[in-house]
C-alpha cells in the first residue's frame, strides 16, 4: 500500500474513531448531564478504554465541543451555503431553517446539557466561540453579503443580521426546551414563519393596508 493510501485509509479510521466516542459522549452527556458524566461511562458506551479517549480528545471539554461541533454541523455549512445559491434567496432560507431547526430539535436533549455548561464554564464558552461560532458566522456572512452584491436582499449589516438570525433559531430552542406550547407542538411550521418574518418583516403586505 502507497504512502498517500496508507494515510487516507488512516485518517478514516481516525474519524470513525472519534465519531463513535463523540456519539457515545452524546448519549451520556445527555443522560446524566456533563457534570455528572465520567470519561470512563463514555469509554464504556463507546466500547474502548478511557486512555483512549484521550488520545482523540485532551479533555471532557474538548468532547463537548467536539459534540457542539458535529451538533452545529461546521464542516457542512460552506457547502450548504454554496449550494444554497443555485436557489433564490428565500426558498435557500427556507429549505435551510427547516432542515436546521428539525435537527436542532431532535437534538435538544444535549443543547440543553451544552447550553447550561457554556453558561457557567466561562473556558468553554470562548473556545466555542472561537473555534465553532466564528468560523460559522464568517461563512455565512460571506455568503450573504454575495447575495446583497447581486441585490436579493437589501443593504444591510451582515455580521448582525447573520447573528440576529441564529439568535432567532436559539431563541426558538430556548423557548421549546423551556416547554412552550406552541413551539412544541407547532415545530413543523416554525422555519416557514421564521422565513416569512426574515424576508418581509411583521409590516402588513400592500394589499392589506387600509385607508
Amino acid at each position: 500500500m502507497s504512502g498517500p493510501r496508507r494515510d487516507e485509509v488512516r485518517e478514516l479510521v481516525v474519524r470513525a474513531r472519534r465519531e463513535q466516542i463523540v456519539g457515545a459522549a452524546t448519549r451520556v452527556f445527555a443522560e446524566k448531564g456533563f457534570r455528572r458524566a465520567t470519561t470512563r461511562e463514555v469509554a464504556r458506551a463507546a466500547g474502548v478504554s478511557e486512555g483512549t479517549i484521550y488520545n482523540y480528545f485532551e479533555d471532557k471539554d474538548a468532547l463537548l465541543l467536539a459534540i457542539l461541533d458535529r451538533l452545529n454541523e461546521t464542516e457542512r455549512r460552506a457547502a450548504d451555503f454554496e449550494e444554497g445559491m443555485a436557489t433564490d434567496f428565500r426558498g435557500f432560507l427556507e429549505h435551510y431553517l427547516r432542515r436546521r431547526i428539525a435537527w436542532i430539535w431532535e437534538s435538544r436533549e444535549i443543547f440543553r446539557v451544552a447550553l447550561s455548561e457554556m453558561l457557567v464554564n466561562a473556558e468553554l464558552r470562548e473556545r466555542y466561540l472561537r473555534s465553532v461560532v466564528d468560523p460559522t458566522m464568517k461563512i455565512a456572512e460571506d455568503n450573504f453579503r454575495t447575495r446583497m452584491e447581486q441585490g436579493e436582499v437589501r443593504e444591510t449589516e451582515a455580521p448582525l443580521a447573520m447573528r440576529s438570525v441564529a439568535g432567532a433559531v436559539l431563541g426558538i430552542l430556548v423557548l421549546g426546551l423551556l416547554g412552550d406550547k406552541e413551539i412544541n407542538s407547532r415545530s413543523d411550521e416554525v422555519p416557514d414563519v421564521l422565513a416569512g418574518l426574515l424576508i418581509h418583516g411583521f409590516g402588513a403586505a400592500e394589499g392589506d393596508r387600509r385607508g
